[in-house]
């Protein structure tokens, strides 16, 4: 059993990679396409825009996360009756949630009689919203420890955005329509992945009535989650629209190039981590301890090579290679660099962690902490921007990390681990 967990383990993380390097190279293509499509301040819009996507889980309120560790649960127990009415539960609970938002937004804005956002934003809202349900595929792949299913659907995604940002660029589209390029191509690959796993997996598609109790514990533990999730998001998902109201279209540009890169290289890291959640759930369901401890060591040893790497490549070549890729110079100092590198690294070191304290439901700690790191990073975020410009807004999450949430992180871990209760 060991054995097996570890190889999905491994094959997971190595499909993760594959899918987060073909983002890797998408993005090669995607920026400077759109950039010297849109120009500069229509680029800055678009990063904006286009930098919400990022907060999707936010509007779950974990429907989806629950069961990463419901179902893991499930399945080390034979329990497949109550995996099915938690997978009822979570799809009907975010379809709801989903009508919810839209009706309710609506009616907000004829009773205030508020404008309509600007198209860009008003595309990305409906799209998150929309997108409650479907992307609840994604995490019926992880909790069945079929992470190479869910990075299969993930690069479907990529490779419908790079194709249709290229055809917007040859079409002059405009800023509204590169917009909807990365939009569309998450609600479509998300729709298909869920159809999929549905498809497959018979035992899951979900009841026509709803399990009051399954209900409830995918709410109270999902709920949870959210609020982690929430924590996290808030922490640094922010950042554009920081820069765009602060700094101007041109530094939110910048910082839209940043944030990818950034983002990019963490995800190359979240690709192997994230598989660890449902590994770890399952280890803990059979009272594998010795087995999360080992990993537990083994992918932040993992993790600390590969953030230290990337960042050393970032600070030596991050400047040249950029005005490459962009064909032009957006000003990337060595200080934003090593800022950069750092976000990088401190961001990267709570993944293996937080895997294993979500799959050990050790949630109410993480919640306090993220939640006092994300108020603080918003105040020392607006002095640090007007003192030293989208440096100060990037280097202001790496410092609370280091400084509080890193060992936080670890030291929770480690009692999972070795003082399992």
């Amino acid at each position: 059993m060991p054995q097996a967990r570890s190889f999905r383990l491994i094959a997971a993380a190595a499909a993760g990679v594959a899918q987060r390097v073909a983002q890797l190279l998408s993005s090669l293509i995607t920026l400077p396409v759109a950039l010297h499509s849109l120009g500069l301040a229509g680029f800055g819009i678009w990063g904006a825009a286009t930098s919400l996507a990022w907060l999707a889980s936010l509007l779950t309120l974990g429907f989806g996360s629950a069961l990463i560790t419901l179902i893991p649960r499930g399945l080390a127990a034979g329990q497949t009756d109550q995996n099915r009415a938690y997978v009822t539960a979570a799809l009907y609970g975010g379809a709801i949630l989903a009508a919810t938002l839209l009706l309710g937004g609506l009616a907000i804005l004829r009773l205030t009689a508020s404008p309509l956002p600007q198209t860009p934003f008003l595309i990305a809202a409906i799209s998150l919203i929309l997108n409650i349900p479907l992307s609840i595929g994604f995490e019926l792949w992880m909790a069945l420890q079929k992470g190479h299913m869910a990075a299969l659907w993930a690069t479907v995604q990529t490779l419908l955005s790079l194709l249709f940002i290229i055809l917007g660029a040859l079409s002059h589209a405009g800023v509204t329509f590169m917009v909807a390029s990365i939009y569309g191509a998450m609600l479509l690959a998300n729709a298909c992945s869920l159809t999929h796993v549905l498809y497959v997996h018979q035992h899951l598609r979900p009841a026509r009535r709803l399990n009051p109790l399954a209900m409830r514990i995918v709410l109270s533990q999902g709920g949870l989650l959210y609020a982690v999730t929430i924590a996290t998001s808030c922490a640094t998902a922010f950042d554009n629209i920081m820069a765009l109201a602060w700094l101007g279209p041109a530094a939110s540009a910048q910082m839209a190039v940043v944030m990818r890169l950034c983002i990019t290289a963490t995800g190359l890291v979240g690709a192997i981590t994230q598989n660890f959640w449902p590994s770890f759930a399952d280890a803990l369901a059979a009272h594998d301890h010795a087995w999360a401890r080992r990993m537990l060591r083994t992918g932040l040893a993992a993790v600390l090579a590969l953030s230290l790497g990337g960042s050393a490549l970032i600070i030596a070549y991050g400047a040249p290679v950029l005005r490459w890729w962009l064909h032009q110079d957006l000003h990337f100092s060595q200080a934003l660099l090593w800022a950069m590198a750092a976000w990088i690294t401190s961001l990267t070191l709570t993944y293996v962690p937080a895997a294993l304290l979500n799959a050990a439901l050790r949630l109410k700690a993480q919640i306090a902490l993220l939640t006092i790191a994300a108020i603080a990073g918003f105040g020392l975020k607006y002095f640090a921007a007007h003192a030293f410009g989208i440096t100060g807004i990037v280097l202001v999450t790496p410092a609370l990390w280091f400084a509080m949430v890193v060992p936080a992180y670890l030291w929770l871990a480690w009692q999972v681990v070795t003082k399992p209760s």
